[in-house]
Parts: C-alpha cells; sequence; structure tokens
C-alpha cells in the first residue's frame, strides 16, 4: 500500500493510497533493515518508478488521510499495543526464572528469596503487564460497542503499552544484573525492542498531544 499526494492537493493530509503489488517493475527495496533489535522487521527504503492505474486506487481521490486514520490507524495501535505487552511478558517470564533458579550460596537462598529489591522490580514489571493487559481489554471492548470515546482508547493503548514495556524490561535488566546481558536470557534483546513503539510514529510523544486534544475538546488536526 502505497501513499502518495493527491492529484491537485496542497497539504500534507491531502493523500490517496494505491495498491503496488509485491514484483511490480519500477517498485524496488533499495536497502535493508540494519538497527538495535527488531530482527522480525522488514523495514527498508524503497523506490518507486512505476505506473499505476485506476484499478489500483484503493481511496478516492484525496481520501487516502481519512482512510489511514479511519482503518488502518486502530489496527495498527491494537497490534502494536499487544507487541509490547508480549516483549513485556516474555521480559517478565525470563527475569522471573533466573532470580527464582540462580542462588546465592553463600546464603543458601535465590536471588528472589534473598534481594527484597529484586522481588520489588518483579512485582513492578508484573503490574506493568497488568495493566496494559487491561486497558488493550477495556479498548477493544469499546470498539466492539462502538463507544463514543473509543478512538480515545485507541490512541492512548499504544503509548500505555509502549512505556510499560520502556519500564518493564528496564526492571527486568536490573533485577537480573550483569546475566541481563548474555544471551542466554532474553531480557536483553526485550530491553531493545522494546524501544521501538515509543519511537515508532505515532510517537508517543505525539499520542499525548492527541489524547490531551481530544480530552480538551480540540481538533486533533
Amino acid at each position: 500500500m502505497v501513499s502518495t499526494g493527491s492529484i491537485g492537493g496542497n497539504a500534507p493530509t491531502e493523500s490517496t493510497l494505491y495498491l503496488v503489488k509485491g514484483g511490480t517493475t519500477g517498485a524496488d527495496v533499495t536497502g535493508e533493515w540494519k538497527g538495535l533489535g527488531l530482527r522480525g522487521n522488514s523495514s527498508a527504503p524503497m523506490k518507486f518508478k512505476c505506473v499505476v492505474t485506476e484499478s489500483h486506487r484503493l481511496t478516492e481521490e484525496g481520501a487516502g488521510f481519512k482512510a489511514m486514520l479511519d482503518i488502518v490507524l486502530p489496527w495498527f495501535q491494537i497490534g502494536s499495543a499487544a507487541v509490547s505487552i508480549g516483549i513485556a511478558e516474555a521480559a517478565l517470564g525470563s527475569a522471573v526464572q533466573h532470580v527464582t533458579s540462580s542462588r546465592l550460596e553463600h546464603m543458601g537462598q535465590s536471588l528472589a528469596a534473598a534481594v527484597p529489591e529484586i522481588r520489588a522490580r518483579v512485582a513492578r514489571m508484573q503490574l506493568a503487564v497488568d495493566s496494559s493487559k487491561a486497558y488493550l481489554d477495556q479498548t477493544l471492548g469499546k470498539i466492539e460497542a462502538k463507544a463514543p470515546d473509543a478512538m480515545l482508547g485507541v490512541l492512548g493503548a499504544k503509548a500505555f503499552a509502549a512505556e510499560n514495556a520502556v519500564h518493564a524490561t528496564d526492571e527486568a535488566m536490573r533485577a537480573c544484573g550483569g546475566a541481563a546481558f548474555g544471551r542466554q536470557l532474553s531480557v536483553e534483546r526485550n530491553f531493545r525492542d522494546a524501544r521501538a513503539a515509543s519511537v515508532m510514529a505515532p510517537t508517543t510523544e505525539i499520542l499525548y498531544d492527541f489524547i490531551g486534544k481530544a480530552v480538551s475538546g480540540l481538533p486533533l488536526f
């Protein structure tokens, strides 16, 4: 799916969406993903020099931005929130496994049993995961019920889950100490991957701005 400026449009929001199938001559991937984490990501720069016909158009002329807001954004927000929750859960599981199985031999206890601060970090991770799940479940319920404030939940789902994942994976790194940097645990990978959602458009800061405008009765754009 390709977004282009609409014919005769002047504003950035005046766009049209087209379907350009993979393998189309002139639609070329010009690089590969080389980044911090996200090994499953296939983001890459592309170059388009191809002809599309009316049959390739997915929206009315100039209606691309509206389609992205009404259709694409909710799916992306919900999916991104679910990914952030999964990353936080993975970090929690890996951290709990480590701190309950690794022992301080001179004390004859596991890390979790011996160090109250580690237990506190595990607790904060669990609360972060649980609260993100609850917010997402509430948002899905509002979507299904077509509640008037459903879009507010959609805007908040990604921001809330993303920031909770950042906090949870930070706690996991601290709870596991030096072992967190080793690949025998998933924590170092979770730590890196969790940070993507916060800076991936719409960023957390942009979503906060949208939510603030909505709550204040202001137009989003």
